[in-house]
């Protein structure tokens, strides 16, 4: 059995993950349902259609910041989901049979903590997909727009001031680059193995696909993962100097960085 259709999930690396999920869960499924955990899960993204479609997932969410887990609350009411306070999230084991982490990893805090929290809530032989992306920090500045720099610089001015206002207890809007070397590092430090990794999230593909009709969606997104699958398998080359954060050349291009985790 495959999975019915390719979501549109706005960038390639979420969609392609829950299309791993589901592959694997319909391979597998008997006689169960398989829990993910989503760990950072703001306002539920696109998880009301997917659940809706898909109904062996049991879905469990958290995020730190109160009116994005009560919008999650209410976006998807009366599905297999449930949200988490803080104290019950450290209060039980989740057991996830996938623990997925899209585009959060950039705003934690304390990146050690946040790992060993996800590692807690994942079942034996589960797997944690840990994605970061460095949008961010890529702050285009348009020369003959000079009425548009200041817009355009404010990004800059929060990313230099993030880490001095966190350090003085302003968390709740951090947000810093993560460096292969320190995410491959933390990670090893948490218990984890890599069992594979991929770059996406072609710039140019991601704005072209705001631009489409419903129904040209999902085969178009269908077309940005094979793009990138092809470019990840055949033309990723390790460079010897880190630009922005990464020595791979995709990095440059693919600004999302993907990691599968096995706990060793």
């Amino acid at each position: 059995m495959s999975i019915r259709k390719q979501y549109f999930l706005g960038n390639a690396a979420k969609s392609r993950v829950v299309g791993w999920i589901l592959e694997r869960a319909l391979k597998e499924h008997v006689s169960r349902d398989f829990v993910v955990f989503d760990h950072g899960c703001g306002g539920g993204g696109d998880w009301p259609e997917i659940l809706d479609d898909n109904p062996f997932i049991r879905y469990v969410g958290y995020d730190p910041d109160p009116r994005s887990l009560r919008r999650a609350f209410d976006r998807l009411q009366g599905r297999k989901a449930r949200f988490l306070s803080a104290d019950e999230l450290d209060g039980e084991s989740i057991s996830a049979d996938f623990v997925v982490s899209f585009s959060v990893f950039e705003h934690v805090y304390d990146r050690s903590a946040y790992l060993r929290l996800s590692g807690r809530h994942l079942a034996p032989g589960g797997t944690f997909f840990l994605n970061y992306d460095d949008g961010h920090f890529r702050t285009p500045l348009d020369l003959d727009r000079p009425a548009l720099w200041g817009r355009q610089l404010r990004p800059w001015l929060h990313n230099l001031l993030a880490r001095p206002l966190a350090a003085l207890g302003g968390v709740s809007r951090f947000q810093a680059r993560v460096t292969r070397s320190e995410a491959d590092r933390l990670v090893d430090e948490a218990g984890f193995e890599i069992i594979d990794e991929f770059y996406s999230n072609i710039e140019s593909f991601k704005t072209l696909s705001k631009t489409l009709p419903p129904q040209a969606r999902e085969e178009f997104m269908a077309l940005w993962i094979g793009v990138e699958e092809a470019l990840n398998a055949r033309f990723r080359v390790p460079g010897d100097v880190q630009i922005m954060g990464d020595e791979a050349n995709l990095w440059q291009a693919l600004p999302s960085r993907t990691l599968v985790l096995r706990a060793r």
